[in-house]
């Protein structure tokens, strides 16, 4: 028992070394965050006005001008910045990882059903969007219901269906088709769909041909991430939509290669169209 006390003192006494670090790292940069480290897999990241929870020490430094500067920015990434309309809405997000766009979701007033596979990004998504609830699907998005090999690769956000480069482990994940999850004609619209499936996008696209249907919206980041090769996904994906009926009204190819669909036929909303190559 003592010996068993000895490891928790020692660990707590890390933790609290590692969370003066940073905070002294922060403070010099004048940085306007704070972290608090409640074990090694869990940060509260605050600026006084809001927090936000993570579990990989290097992603505090998303929120380094702000929280909500960084939730922001993650939403601009997307291209949902330049939505208009969209309160009281529904927003599902593929890929949550630590559900920072339910925080912007719930600033709209939107309902957000979040899918993570990796557990300690669910547990986070869950605090910083369903007061702790185990609301977060934990399930990878995939053609079929199944149980899919998953490579993890969770410090840099990587983690993937598909054998990426130096992975730290790999397992079995439930696997599953948006439309065999969620109803589309029980949601409220707009319904945006946000996908970042690491290089599995197309295999998403195709367990969710009834959902897309009845989707307004399609964020997706398209970029330089399936398999070892780290090829992009865009023409897979630009094909899958653009012949049912979407068309690009936003995308930026300089940095993640993201891209905004619209469903042709339904009202659109947004302050411009945006692309940046």
């Amino acid at each position: 028992m003592k010996a068993y006390t000895d490891i928790n003192l020692g660990r707590s006494l890390v933790n609290k070394l590692t969370e003066l670090l940073i905070n002294a790292r922060l403070i010099f940069r004048g940085r306007p965050v704070r972290v608090a480290m409640e074990n090694a897999s869990m940060y509260t990241v605050s600026d006084g006005e809001m927090q936000i929870n993570i579990c990989r020490p290097g992603r505090y430094n998303r929120y380094k001008r702000g929280v909500k500067r960084g939730i922001d920015a993650l939403a601009a990434d997307y291209h949902l910045d330049t939505l208009k309309g969209i309160d009281g809405g529904t927003l599902i997000d593929c890929g949550a990882n630590v559900g920072e766009l339910g925080i912007w979701a719930k600033a709209r007033n939107m309902k957000y059903i979040a899918f993570e596979p990796e557990h300690l990004e669910a547990d986070c998504c869950d605090r910083n969007n369903y007061g702790s609830q185990s609301l977060t699907i934990r399930k990878a998005l995939w053609k079929e219901t199944t149980t899919l090999e998953f490579f993890h690769k969770a410090d840099t956000a990587d983690s993937s269906a598909f054998s990426v480069r130096d992975y730290t482990s790999k397992s079995l994940v439930p696997a599953a088709r948006l439309d065999d999850e969620v109803d589309p004609s029980k949601l409220s619209h707009p319904i945006i769909l946000k996908l970042e499936a690491e290089g599995a996008e197309p295999e998403v696209l195709e367990g969710a041909t009834k959902f897309v249907t009845f989707a307004d919206y399609v964020a997706v980041d398209c970029g330089y991430e399936r398999g070892a090769d780290q090829d992009h996904t865009f023409v897979e994906v630009n094909n899958f939509l653009s012949h049912i009926g979407f068309r690009i009204v936003a995308a930026n190819f300089k940095v993640r290669l993201t891209v905004l669909f619209h469903r042709s036929g339904h009202k659109i909303n947004t302050t411009s169209e945006q692309i940046e190559v």
